[in-house]
């Protein structure tokens, strides 16, 4: 098994690139048949979340104006840590039939020379195309412990070849500290109405520490750097757009002055921080806010960016050579 960091550099459907990372997340992906294998998809969560990997599936996501064979099954299986296969037979008019998604999504696992954990109930049979491939047989009171077992084998043989670094989420978490900012936590009404405008496009809403001055935060790591910048002008657009209302609200009766000019004032300090997995993505997502400069203040991280911050908030001395700089438009 290749452990190496390496990107997919060619789209399997023709997008124009892909670039995402394999093996670059703690996380499994899981074909199975939605109808065929609830319990079995019970189990087998519950394994990986015990052992800190995230089951993905792709009935569970949401893909708003994305291209959902690459936003939903693709993508999760290039940069899933190793994959899992229910290849249990879906009910036909004519008895039981193989499903043939999960017999697509099981070929781009082979095709990426992904780890696969195929399973099937000791009662059916395997289509003639994968009968010939290791399969473990179980029957539903020996799946738990066959499961374990495997996973844990998975595990083992799918670890990048470096030191274990905490999951992305865990150390964001920290880095919106160190910045000085908080998740804002949508009691009130206006924090609500103000993250939900930055919310089916992947934002969320931090506010630093005096809780004046708000940031929309968009933790990007998953996406392409054209859906990046889809998403900042989106954002951009829609932030203009309310402002430049305000005052035909107050004429129309549905704002006061006073709110008005809070708002105003709330606007002019809002920002918007964008990470992204490489310094090649935060390269070009910069070259285009300087071709078109943001009216909110916006700076982009890389990954690196974000450890490199850690570091230097505890004081661990980078070598210049390693020392990148914060794009801060």
């Amino acid at each position: 098994m290749d452990k190496r960091i390496r990107k997919n550099e060619i789209c399997v459907i023709n997008l124009p690139r892909c670039d995402y990372v394999f093996s670059s997340t703690r996380s499994c992906f899981i074909a199975y048949g939605f109808n065929a294998s609830p319990l079995e998809m019970e189990v087998l969560s519950g394994l990986l979340r015990e052992r800190g990997i995230e089951p993905v599936e792709a009935g569970g996501r949401l893909a708003p104006g994305q291209n959902v064979f690459c936003a939903k099954i693709c993508s999760k299986i290039i940069v899933s840590q190793f994959c899992i296969v229910l290849a249990n037979n879906s009910k036909a008019s004519e008895g039981e039939a193989p499903n043939a998604n999960v017999l697509i999504e099981y070929g781009l696992m082979l095709g990426f020379n992904k780890y696969v954990i195929p399973f099937q109930l000791e009662s059916q049979q395997l289509p003639f195309n994968v009968a010939g491939l290791d399969t473990i047989k179980y029957n539903p009171t020996n799946l738990k412990a066959k499961a374990a077992a495997a996973i844990d084998q998975a595990i083992k043989e799918t670890e990048q070849d470096k030191a274990a670094s905490p999951p992305l989420d865990q150390v964001l978490d920290a880095f919106i500290l160190a910045k000085g900012a908080l998740v804002v936590s949508l009691i009130s009404e206006g924090d609500r109405n103000l993250y939900d405008l930055g919310r089916a496009l992947g934002y969320n809403l931090l506010t630093d520490f005096s809780g004046m001055n708000y940031i929309y935060l968009g933790n990007f790591t998953h996406l392409r750097s054209e859906a990046i910048i889809w998403r900042l002008k989106t954002l951009q657009r829609i932030l203009e757009e309310r402002e430049g209302s305000f005052d035909d609200r107050v004429s129309s009766g549905l704002l006061t002055r006073e709110a008005s000019e809070a708002a105003k004032r709330l606007w002019k300090n809002l920002k918007i921080w964008l990470v992204v997995t490489s310094e090649q993505e935060k390269v070009v997502v910069s070259d285009v806010l300087r071709q078109m400069p943001p009216r909110y203040s916006t700076e982009v991280y890389s990954v690196d960016d974000v450890q490199l911050e850690l570091l230097a908030v505890n004081n661990i001395k980078v070598p210049k050579e390693v020392r990148k700089s914060v794009s801060k438009i």
